[in-house]
């Protein structure tokens, strides 16, 4: 059983409280910046705005990248190098790139809750004799991220060997190679797994061509959408898209839909999208398609749809015995 990680196995819980954690860490970089670099050099804009602007100037970077090359995942210390000479530095040190972006991490206790039934889904999953494995399309890995996944508890579920982090492998969903490698060290074939994921671009259409059995698990605000149109037939689904609810986090993002304007920034989205995420940046580069669009005609079907994660208890009573 694979699992991806934001928006399938916690969330984020309010837009200020993120915004403090970020503007805390665009500060600290900031900081180091200015320790390292001559600070004439720099924009004439005070701490705050500087580090708004360096995570803005970042994320892009990394997201025109991946439009370029969408199955991998980019090379961050040169994203911020690239970030770094556009502001007008000629030599730039790759320590201290990659100390930049360290410092721009928003770490994860304190910032993404876990579902109220993750853990505990989890646990009896693992009781029923189920092997539990993630694969996430994230920047930020390495060992302060396996730290993270321990602090919140989940390593007491996934062996750090059956996680799949494209900011330490180089590949992003959908790439098949990056299924394969969890599914390599848990030694299961496709036909015998299953992915669980809010992504219909990354988490479906990436695991279905390999054989993996596909759960979408719709943000919640989509939930009911999403559930709706999964019950009628494509050619009598309703034309309405789904609406942004009026107080979406940018955590509970329209990831799956695409907007027809391109839009750069993210203070030009629409409020409840949030621009890293999967199907806004594959929908770019794959000439604006609409994964939900898809969806809603039925050209993309996940094999199952679940609202909470404890609905996979039902699905799965248990391991087939050897």
């Amino acid at each position: 059983m694979l699992f991806d990680l934001g928006d399938t196995l916690w969330y984020r819980e309010s837009q200020e409280g993120w915004d403090k954690l970020e503007g805390a860490s665009n500060r600290h970089a900031i900081d180091l910046l200015r320790r390292h670099v001559n600070p004439s050099l720099l924009p004439g804009l005070d701490d705050e705005a500087l580090g708004h602007a360096l995570r803005r100037a970042f994320d892009a970077q990394v997201r025109a990248t991946i439009r370029n090359e969408p199955l991998l995942e980019p090379d961050a210390i040169h994203a911020v190098a690239c970030v770094l000479q556009r502001w007008g530095f000629v030599e730039v040190d790759r320590s201290l790139c990659l100390s930049l972006f360290e410092a721009l991490r928003v770490r994860i206790p304190n910032s993404r809750p876990l579902f109220p039934d993750a853990l505990s889904t989890l646990a009896e999953m693992r009781r029923r004799g189920y092997l539990l494995g993630i694969v996430t399309n994230r920047l930020w890995g390495g060992k302060p991220f396996h730290e993270d996944l321990r602090a919140i508890g989940l390593l007491d579920y996934f062996d750090l060997a059956h996680i799949a982090i494209s900011g330490d492998l180089g590949l992003r969903k959908p790439n098949p190679r990056i299924f394969e490698h969890v599914l390599n060290a848990l030694g299961a074939s496709p036909r015998e797994t299953a992915m669980v994921g809010d992504s219909l671009s990354a988490d479906i259409l990436g695991a279905q061509p390999l054989g993996i059995y596909a759960i979408w698990k719709p943000k919640p605000w989509l939930s009911e959408w999403a559930r709706e149109h999964a019950a009628s037939h494509p050619l009598q689904a309703a034309s309405r898209r789904p609406q942004l609810p009026s107080g979406a986090f940018p955590g509970e993002d329209t990831a799956d839909m695409q907007i027809a304007e391109p839009l750069e920034t993210p203070d030009a989205l629409p409020k409840g999208m949030y621009v890293t995420d999967d199907d806004y940046i594959l929908a770019r580069a794959n000439a604006g398609r609409d994964y939900l669009e898809q969806f809603r005609r039925g050209e993309i079907r996940p094999d199952r749809i679940i609202s909470h994660l404890s609905e996979l208890l039902e699905i799965f009573p248990g391991a087939a015995q050897p």
